[in-house]
């Protein structure tokens, strides 16, 4: 079987998708970055890259490594899709580019574009859910993390509720856990930051019990 994870930064499918990422039953599994484009402007250093004292240019490279080191854990190689994210002053997704990489996929997993009540919903993971939904309406979704905390009793968007069915809330085994927990450290320029936006620590076991997911009905 034939299985493509769409992620919308370098790190989202395993931040929020790793049991599929990682699945040990055969099948061949595909992650596809859609904001993997660096700045053309060699001196931009955005506020969220600020403090890794690199240009965005060059910090866009290290994440690209830091991905591919990320997935050969899982034994996964990466599919980058060349979209500029809208910090680089992009945004834009290649609707041909995506349609490409998802037309022959048997399964497709595609981020809800939603948050913990009362949160953040991140809106470039909602503008690659809704062109990927465009694309392929029968693909499957995944809780954005850690913009969903990792909770459970997660809800999707009034206009999703009718197409899908109640979440699939996966618990991790310990050893899925530690092999995820390992991945997530491997984004060695991300992860401290998000740790102190959300107040958790991404590569303790303990937080990343579940993954949350939805199959339409």
């Amino acid at each position: 079987m034939t299985v493509v994870v769409v992620s919308t930064h370098l790190d989202d499918a395993v931040l929020s998708c790793w049991s599929v990422v990682a699945g040990d039953d055969g099948g061949d599994v595909a992650v596809a970055t859609v904001f993997t484009a660096a700045p053309d402007d060699p001196r931009l250093v955005t506020a969220w890259d600020r403090d890794s004292g690199l240009t965005s240019k060059a910090r866009m490279a290290g994440r690209i490594e830091e991905n591919r080191a990320a997935l050969a854990l899982a034994g996964r190689a990466p599919t980058d899709l060349g979209s500029l994210e809208a910090q680089y002053g992009g945004g834009s997704i290649d609707a041909t580019v995506l349609a490409q990489c998802l037309g022959d996929a048997e399964l497709v997993y595609v981020p809800a574009g939603i948050g913990a009540p009362g949160g953040r919903v991140h809106p470039d993971h909602a503008a690659v859910r809704d062109a990927c939904l465009t694309i392929r309406p029968d693909a499957r979704l995944y809780a954005d993390q850690p913009y969903c905390l990792f909770r459970t009793g997660l809800e999707l968007p009034a206009g999703l509720r009718e197409r899908y069915g109640e979440a699939d809330e996966v618990l991790l085994t310990p050893a899925q856990r530690e092999r995820k927990a390992q991945a997530i450290a491997l984004y060695a320029g991300e992860i401290p930051k998000l740790d102190r936006a959300y107040g958790m620590c991404l590569t303790d076991p303990d937080t990343i019990v579940r993954e949350t997911l939805w199959h339409p009905r």
